[in-house]
């Protein structure tokens, strides 16, 4: 059994994530100590709690210690799938991209058959990915490593109350190739969707983030086309978001995005989301924020190279918690990340 510190380095639920997602791949219990013991509210929160009951639906992992504000867990994975579809609601505004962070590899690289997972949480949230990173980023790159997965928004959700909803259908890996993003290219187009719940409609919040973001680039980034649809959707709690992604001509794409908040202006959001994205592009980075250290467990498994904008906490937590289960297998030269041979036989 692995004991894996859960304050070390960036000390969060990335951790748990990453360890539950490894554990069931290579069949390794794990015991998880200090979980986010740096957080103001330290402990498993109702989102890492719903990672584990998806295991737990599909797997049958035998999970102590799973309960609200737990800061000790051990997880033990099971041989055999038990089920091929599982339905979870988080409860609360969680994050949905969280989850699907440490369910996704996990189904790809053990399923016998395609996996179907129903999600009710927050499609979008502070510091976490929202799900159209998903759509329009991750599964983009690991479609061209081989990797198939499917997902479609049923609902959006965002804080407090949540109720958002994705189905996600997910593919066996079968065949597949290494990862390889290390030249950015030039930026061909960029485009985008603001979406904003339908009581916001009047004010116009959608098209006022839409154009602050366009504004951005205009300013920034001339002669690239700019394409940002707007959106007016109904959710429980009131809200808005903005995502936005460039393209290169090297299939790089790079996301960033924003979201509505009290009293925070809708031209505020917009132009938050395009001033981080024009840096992203200006670092000469082949992986965002979010991608860099979402790609280092396919990295593992599946070996390649990628070019970062930087080494973020979270890119060193995960390597960390990877060669845990893996041995030093990552090789990192100033913001570029290898892995000569991935860990994974189909």
């Amino acid at each position: 059994m692995l004991n894996i510190d859960g304050s070390h380095l960036e000390g969060g639920g990335q951790i748990l994530r990453t360890a539950a997602a490894l554990s069931i791949i290579t069949q390794v219990p794990v015991k998880i100590s200090k979980i986010r013991k740096g957080r103001k509210e330290p402990g498993l929160k109702a989102q890492h709690l719903s990672v584990l009951s998806v295991f737990k639906q599909l797997y049958a992992a035998k999970v102590e210690g799973a309960k609200l504000s737990s800061s000790e867990i051990v997880f033990i994975p099971q041989k055999k799938v038990k089920n091929n579809f599982c339905d979870i609601d988080v409860g609360t505004a969680g994050s949905i991209g969280l989850i699907l962070q440490s369910v996704l590899p996990a189904c790809l690289f053990t399923a016998p058959e395609d996996m179907f997972i129903n999600i009710k949480g927050g499609t979008c949230g502070l510091g976490a990915m929202p799900v159209d990173y998903y759509l329009n980023v991750i599964f983009p790159l690991l479609y061209r490593s081989g990797i198939r997965a499917k997902l479609q928004v049923i609902r959006r959700g965002y804080y407090p109350k949540g109720g958002g909803e994705v189905s996600l259908q997910i593919k066996p890996v079968k065949y597949f190739r290494p990862i390889e993003l290390i030249k950015q290219g030039e930026i061909k187009r960029i485009s985008g969707l603001s979406i904003a719940s339908d009581n916001l409609s009047s004010s116009k919040a959608a098209q006022r983030q839409a154009e602050a973001a366009a504004g951005v680039f205009r300013r920034n980034l001339k002669d690239i086309p700019v394409e940002i649809k707007c959106q007016y959707v109904h959710t429980f709690s009131v809200g808005s978001e903005i995502n936005i992604y460039a393209y290169t001509d090297k299939d790089v794409i790079l996301g960033s995005d924003a979201i509505g908040e009290q009293k925070k202006m809708a031209e505020t959001v917009g132009e938050e989301a395009a001033d981080k994205l024009v840096k992203e592009i200006a670092s000469g980075a082949c992986c965002d924020r979010h991608l860099s250290d979402n790609l280092i467990p396919y990295l593992a498994l599946l070996g390649g190279r990628i070019k970062a904008g930087e080494i973020s906490e979270h890119t060193k937590t995960n390597i960390w918690v990877s060669e845990l289960f893996f041995g030093k297998i990552f090789k990192i030269e100033e913001n570029e990340i290898a892995v000569e041979e991935g860990r994974f036989r189909s």
